[in-house]
């Protein structure tokens, strides 16, 4: 059993930064999504218990892995879609 951090009170701690970086990416991926369903697929995505996300695109019950959004928009490109 992990304790949890008190934050010291006198320091000040922001996560701005990463509210500011998960806003970014998830206007990315709703973009990409509505993408994705304009070529008839499906875009989906999945944060992990370590923080990472992974991706993976279906159609017609086949499934391609997308390790990162970056990968996904190669692979939108490559099945004809446009950001």
């Amino acid at each position: 059993m992990t304790q949890k951090k008190t934050p010291d009170p006198t320091k000040a701690e922001s996560s701005a930064q990463n509210i500011a970086q998960f806003i970014a990416t998830r206007e990315e991926f709703n973009a990409m999504r509505s993408a994705y369903a304009q070529q008839g697929h499906h875009l989906h995505s999945v944060k992990s218990k370590d923080g990472t996300t992974i991706y993976w695109a279906e159609r017609w019950g086949l499934v391609r892995y997308l390790p990162s959004l970056h990968d996904a928009a190669l692979f939108l490109a490559q099945i004809g879609g446009r950001l």
